[in-house]
């Protein structure tokens, strides 16, 4: 079976569909996430893979942005997270034809191979992490990719 996208809208509750895994999780970043007695402040880690690229010497992350218009098609040779902040996201899955409607709150997962469209009827805006270098930097962060931590 090949995989396409996944998005999460139940926590814990995986349900596969013929060329994708998709997993639910009702607005993940709006779930209940206690503080250890004593701190103000913890970590909730709620997806995590393991990479099926070649080097995953990198981790990348930004925003992706997108406005009505043409449909932009996508191929992975790469893993990537979305997390859907504001507007609506649509993605096509080409392996099933299945059209995915984002909206804040909503996490998607796309594994190396995937095919897929993105579209939107108004806007829609997201955080991203991808298993790839950067390819397309925001003008005011250029030049200031992190390196090895020298310790």
């Amino acid at each position: 079976m090949s995989r396409g996208c996944a998005r999460v809208r139940h926590l814990v509750e995986y349900v596969p569909i013929p060329s994708l895994f998709i997993k639910y999780s009702n607005s993940a970043g709006h779930e209940f996430i206690p503080l250890p007695q004593g701190e103000n402040a913890t970590t909730a880690d709620f997806h995590s893979i393991r990479t099926e690229t070649e080097s995953p010497a990198h981790i990348t992350s930004g925003f992706y942005k997108i406005e009505a218009g043409p449909e932009r098609p996508a191929s992975y040779n790469f893993e990537e997270t979305k997390y859907v902040l504001n507007g609506q996201i649509d993605v096509l899955d080409e392996a099933t034809g299945i059209t995915h409607h984002l909206v804040p709150g909503d996490f998607a997962f796309f594994h190396v191979g995937s095919k897929v469209k993105f579209s939107t009827k108004s806007q829609g805006f997201a955080f991203y992490a991808v298993t790839r270098p950067v390819r397309s930097p925001h003008p005011n962060l250029e030049g200031r990719e992190e390196g090895k931590a020298k310790l």
